[in-house]
């Protein structure tokens, strides 16, 4: 009888990726798409949309203070990974995205019994 032994997935990336909720653009082939950025790194990110490319289409993505090439590497149901085709500086993306993050309104709730809020 063989005998078998698995070992966990080890993650294997050069560069740390940041986590980002960054509202974007992804253009191929003539179609424009709105996008977010969930994570990007100096050469990848993570894009979630309703309409993504295939597997190793050339792709923009644009964004508030990016402009870049990348080819689709991975895709699923609503997301797609991108190997973008020169260095980013991440923090600088996120940094400029994040100044719209104090357009959106405050809610604050009140208890007005135990166990409700408005």
């Amino acid at each position: 009888m063989d005998s078998f032994s698995y070992q966990a997935r080890v993650e294997q990336r050069r560069e740390s990726r940041f986590a980002a909720d960054i509202d974007a653009i992804l253009c191929w082939d003539g179609v424009s798409q709105p996008v977010v950025i969930r994570n990007i790194s100096i050469y990848g990110a993570l894009i979630l949309g309703g309409w993504l490319p295939p597997v190793g289409q050339r792709v923009t993505l644009i964004a508030e203070g990016l402009e870049v090439w990348g080819t689709v590497i991975w895709e699923a149901a609503d997301r797609c990974g991108l190997l973008l085709s020169s260095e980013v500086d991440p923090l600088a993306i996120i940094g400029k995205a994040g100044g719209r993050s104090e357009e959106r309104p405050t809610i604050t709730l009140h208890q007005i019994e135990p166990g409700r809020y408005a």
